[in-house]
Order: structure tokens, then C-alpha cells, then sequence
């Protein structure tokens, strides 16, 4: 597969929902008869309608509605039982994110509750942190849609429910662990992952229906029709349509090159080392460990990921090599620095004769001192001038001979204890006469 296409793949995260915001819950939950339970008793307390208690009755074939066995077991279909909503809450997001809920618009806003029917979508360089019960976290990176279809907790036995739908694009989730008949299921419109507490990404591309599901932690059920593939932590499935794929195992966490300096340049990079299979690199930058505040990320063939300015400040980024067929693997997070620091110079005639000025402009924020050197081309050895602990930000040179001189200046700063060095670029004056 092509790295274009994994950038379609890549364009989002989890999200949610199924076919409407209105889609019943399927399955039953199991209920134990208690002393002193009736049906009608049981209808009144955790059904939505009382008079759904025949249908109970049918199911199960109870004889006597108001005297039942102790120890018998009920089926209850999920869809006729009351619940409370689980409180799926926005925990962060950034750039350009809409929340939609059928054709109501809904602006998103930090500890916003976000109920069943809610879609999400990211542009460009935007992301969406979704925290829930039980430490469950959800991550929706750039370019998806998603949508919540269950978000409950039924009253009978407490159990929770929870399905996400992936709509376009991928995401990652940590979900918290299920007791019981409790479920918590991830899927595209092709594959459902049902998990028990785990942390797991799944990815879709409706171009292609290919859904992607990736296991960093425990393990999971992937299923689409009645066919299930068990998948523990280390591993993947890529399946194309509602035909699943065999599970394989994840590339390897990739090696930064000089993950930890200080990012000084007004663009920042970071060298990957060459991780064997990989078709390409998915890199982020978070403001924290847990990457639950992303602020950029970056999709590329080649072994270097570029980020566009950032303000000064302490980051964490990571990245994942991506497989042939889409599936991303293995991460380590570094910490690293962010500060601006440099200087923009040129060399001109000076106001009068026999002379030249050299200036330079600082790049960034802060006190700044700066060094100044220059030689000869054919003699780099020895440094005509060497000036350091400078001020000011100009310098005016006369009497140069005529010849090839090379030139540089260097801009100094203390921060937070570290002196941060960084010489410009070596620049080239001919004096001719």
C-alpha cells in the first residue's frame, strides 16, 4: 500500500456510532432472580416500559410473572432496559473540531458532557481527547469523523455499554475494564472490536474498506459477521471489507536520532532511524506524556518528520512505523525542548569607504548576547576575528585585502540553566579591490 493512501487511512480517529443516533442496542444482559421478585416488580424498576414485561415473559416462557424460582436466570434484551448516560467528557482538543448531533451544531468546549448520536470531526493538524469512566480515554487525531452510537449504564446489574464507530480515519483508546455483561466495542462500519480494558487503535478507510485494528496493550476480539480473530498486545488484523484479515505482528518502536536537543530552528525535525518493513512514519508532538494534549503530527515516506513552528516550551513526541498494509506499530515517547533561538545576518559597504558592516537580527525571544567570527577561505585555521559576549548587532570591519573571507555570527542565551548556542549559517565575502 502506498504511503498516499495510508494518509487517507490516517485522516482521523476514533469516534463513533453506529448506524443512527436512535440504533437500539443489541444483545441481553443476564438478570438472577432474587428473593421476592416479581416480573412486574422487575419491569417497574429497569424496564422502559413497563408493558414490555410480556415480551420478557415470552422470551424467558415464565408461567407465573408474580412467583418466579429463585436462582432462575432472565434474558433481557439491552433495548428495553433503562440506563443512565455515561459521562463521556471533552477533555482537550485543538484546531478545527465540529460536533454535530443530527443537524444541530454543537461547539466544542473543555468538560463538555457528549451523549449517544454525537459525531466528531477533525480538520487538519486538529485533535480531540474523549475521557470516560473507569480512566477510558479516547484520541481523535487529524482529519476524522466519528460518531458515539451507546453511551449507558443500565440500572439492572450496572453494566456498562459503550460502542464507538470509526467512520473515517484512526484512532487510539484506552478502555476501562468490564465486569460481567458489561461492553466496550470499537468497530468501523465493517469490524467490531470488543475489548475488556485494554489500549488498542483502530483505523478505517471507506475508500477502500479497510479496517485496521492494532493491540499495544492486553487483548481483544476483532469480528465482522460470525467470524472472530482473538488478537493479543503486539499484534494487528487489516481486513478488507467484511473479509478478516489473519492477525500479524507490529512493527517495532522506531529510533529517534537525537530525540532529547533542544529544537532551535524556526521549523522542527526529527531524524528516524531505518526500521526494516516499515512504508512510512506517522510522528507526533504532544504536551504531554500520555499525548492526550497532541498538538501537530506528521504522515511521511522518507525518514525525517518536519513540524512547523511551535512556541518555546517542553514537548513529547513519538512515532510508528507503518506496515505495508496500513497497520501502525510500536511507539516510544521522548521529552524534548522547544526554543527559538537564532539570527538572520548579511554583510553590506559601510557609510564610508575601505569598510564593510556585518548585522545580524535575533530569532526568538529572550536575552540574547552574540559571537561574531571571520577567515580567510584559503586559511580557516586562523580567525581573523573572534568576538564573543557582543551586545550589539552590528560590527564594522576596514582594511580587509582583497580576497575570500568567510563569515558567521552565533547567537547565546541562558535558559532554565542550559546556555543555548546556535551559530548562523557560514557566510562568503569577496573583496575585490
Amino acid at each position: 500500500m502506498r504511503i498516499a493512501a495510508l494518509k487517507s487511512l490516517m485522516v482521523g480517529l476514533f469516534a463513533v456510532a453506529a448506524a443512527s443516533a436512535s440504533a437500539a442496542p443489541d444483545g441481553d444482559i443476564t438478570y438472577t432472580v432474587k428473593q421476592d421478585d416479581t416480573l412486574y416488580g422487575l419491569a417497574g424498576e429497569y424496564l422502559a416500559n413497563r408493558s414490555d414485561a410480556n415480551e420478557i415473559r415470552r422470551i424467558n416462557r415464565v408461567r407465573n410473572p408474580r412467583l418466579m424460582q429463585v436462582g432462575t436466570t432472565l434474558k433481557i434484551p439491552r433495548r428495553l432496559l433503562k440506563y443512565r448516560p455515561v459521562n463521556l467528557v471533552l477533555q482537550s482538543f485543538s484546531g478545527a473540531v465540529q460536533l454535530n448531533l443530527g443537524r444541530r451544531v454543537i461547539n466544542p468546549s473543555i468538560g463538555l458532557s457528549l451523549r449517544e448520536g454525537v459525531e466528531i470531526a477533525t480538520g487538519r493538524n486538529s485533535f480531540v481527547s474523549i475521557a470516560g469512566d473507569g480512566n477510558s480515554k479516547v484520541s481523535i487525531p487529524s482529519n476524522s469523523r466519528a460518531r458515539i452510537i451507546d453511551a449507558r449504564r443500565y440500572l439492572i446489574n450496572n453494566q456498562i455499554d459503550i460502542q464507538l464507530r470509526v467512520l473515517r480515519g484512526r484512532g487510539e483508546v484506552v478502555a476501562p475494564k468490564i465486569d460481567g455483561e458489561g461492553r466496550y466495542r470499537v468497530g468501523t462500519p465493517l469490524v467490531v472490536t470488543a475489548v475488556r480494558g485494554t489500549e488498542f487503535r483502530v483505523g478505517f478507510d471507506p475508500d477502500s474498506d479497510l479496517s485496521l485494528t492494532e493491540v499495544v496493550e492486553g487483548d481483544v476480539n476483532v469480528a465482522t459477521g460470525e467470524r472472530e480473530v482473538p488478537t493479543g498486545a503486539g499484534f494487528g488484523v487489516a481486513s478488507a471489507g467484511d473479509t478478516l484479515g489473519e492477525t500479524e505482528q507490529l512493527l517495532p518502536a522506531p529510533e529517534l536520532v537525537e530525540p532529547g536537543r533542544i529544537q532551535t530552528e524556526e521549523a522542527l525535525t526529527f531524524a528516524i532511524e531505518p526500521l526494516t518493513g516499515a512504508a512510512g512514519y506517522r510522528t507526533q508532538i504532544a504536551r504531554d506524556a500520555g499525548f492526550i494534549e497532541v498538538v501537530t503530527e506528521s504522515i511521511d515516506e522518507t525518514i525525517e518528520a518536519e513540524f512547523e513552528p511551535l512556541e518555546d516550551g517542553r514537548y513529547f513526541v513519538r512515532s510508528r512505523a507503518i506496515s505495508g498494509v496500513g497497520l501502525e506499530g510500536l511507539s516510544k515517547v521522548y521529552s524534548f525542548r522547544r526554543k527559538r533561538v537564532g539570527v538572520a545576518a548579511s554583510a553590506e559597504p559601510a557609510a564610508f569607504a575601505d569598510a564593510f558592516k556585518f548585522a545580524w537580527r535575533t530569532e526568538g525571544a529572550g536575552d540574547v548576547t552574540h559571537a561574531f567570527q571571520m577567515w580567510r577561505s584559503d586559511n580557516p585555521g586562523e580567525l581573523l576575528v573572534d568576538e564573543v559576549g557582543m551586545s550589539n548587532t552590528a560590527v564594522l570591519i576596514s582594511s580587509l585585502e582583497p580576497g575570500t573571507y568567510q563569515w558567521k555570527v552565533a547567537s547565546f542565551q541562558i535558559d532554565e540553566g542550559d546556555v543555548i548556542k546556535v551559530w548562523g549559517p557560514v557566510q562568503e565575502l569577496t573583496v575585490s579591490e
